[in-house]
């Protein structure tokens, strides 16, 4: 019989089980939450939850049918047979958590993985020296589609790249960390920041004082990217407006779809062309399962010794350049 990983869920918020709940969400979203693939993904056996919160506790029993729960690691007299921990707590809550696991494989993080570099870096040196595998939920990592896309696939589809547009909100370190790190798996390596001159900055998002800041990234490869932040409270946004040789490609409504448009003739001007926007077609991408295919992935790893679609390693390097472009901002 195939090894049932033994599993702790670390925090019971939002991303945890709280968007499960979510009427909205479930219409697109299959997996929205780590709830939701723990409960039906046969490699794991989750055993356990913590968080400090009775209420949240009491779901994941009741709604989840949990059987262990406690408010903190040291309620739990089974925390030496936890193999997998998934941490979905804030980063300061993570301190001294795996030294009370020794049988740990694995942990799957949620971003951002420390409180600065400094810290991220003692937690990613602390995994390793204990050889325990870190993965991490960004997850257009793990969407089948975009990675498809990643190491040239755009260029494959569509001819060279010209331009790239991006937009996002709700907080640089938030959501900023999941645009800058589509860009890297798309286009390889960021080799500068810079700000957009001219935009408007402003602090919104979940985490204290994050700011929204117009910048620009200038890739390894020779390409530009550029960057404006839109007000959450009005729409939500983490997109790419891409404008390549064959046609324009726009991964929209927080790459939850793909929109391409094709390259015509130009209607003003022989021997010149255009995009042909009333031609616009539109694919529903693999974000919905994209969660469950981060555990598979996991698993693959565990079981096989399979590479990591984003270890903690790649996750580090766009943090390194969100803090790159937190200090041209002048936040830091």
């Amino acid at each position: 019989m195939t090894h049932r990983w033994r599993t702790a869920l670390f925090g019971f918020g939002k991303i945890a089980s709280g968007y499960a709940e979510d009427p909205r969400q479930a219409e697109w979203f299959r997996y929205g939450t780590h709830a939701q693939v723990l409960a039906e993904h046969p490699g794991f056996d989750w055993q356990i939850v913590v968080d400090p919160s009775e209420a949240a506790r009491e779901h994941a029993r009741e709604r989840w049918s949990v059987p262990r729960t406690a408010s903190m690691i040291g309620e739990l007299a089974q925390a030496d047979e936890i193999e997998v921990a998934v941490l979905a707590t804030p980063p300061e809550s993570r301190l001294g958590l795996i030294e009370r696991m020794p049988a740990l494989r694995a942990v799957l993080v949620e971003k951002p993985l420390g409180v600065d570099l400094a810290s991220t870096r003692r937690f990613l040196d602390d995994c390793k020296r204990r050889k325990i595998l870190v993965a991490v939920n960004l997850p257009r990592r793990y969407d089948r589609k975009l990675q498809v896309l990643s190491a040239g696939g755009v260029e494959k589809r569509w001819g060279k790249v010209n331009a790239i547009f991006g937009v996002y909100g709700n907080g640089l370190q938030n959501n900023g960390t999941h645009l800058i790190d589509l860009i890297r798996m798309l286009f390889g390596e960021v080799q500068g920041v810079d700000m957009a001159g001219g935009g408007r900055r402003f602090v919104e998002g979940p985490i204290v004082g994050d700011c929204n800041v117009p910048f620009a990234l200038r890739m390894a490869s020779g390409l530009s990217v550029m960057v404006q932040p839109v007000v959450f409270a009005n729409y939500r946004e983490v997109s790419l407006d891409i404008w390549a040789e064959r046609g324009r490609v726009q991964l929209l409504n927080e790459t939850l779809f793909c929109q391409t448009a094709p390259v015509v003739g130009n209607r003003q001007l022989s021997g010149a062309n255009e995009i042909a926007h009333e031609q616009t077609q539109r694919e529903v991408m693999g974000l919905s399962e994209a969660l469950f295919q981060a555990y598979d992935n996991l698993l693959s790893a565990l079981n096989d010794g399979d590479a990591l679609a984003c270890s903690g390693d790649e996750a580090m390097a766009t943090m390194q350049v969100v803090e790159s472009v937190r200090a041209c901002a002048g936040i830091l």
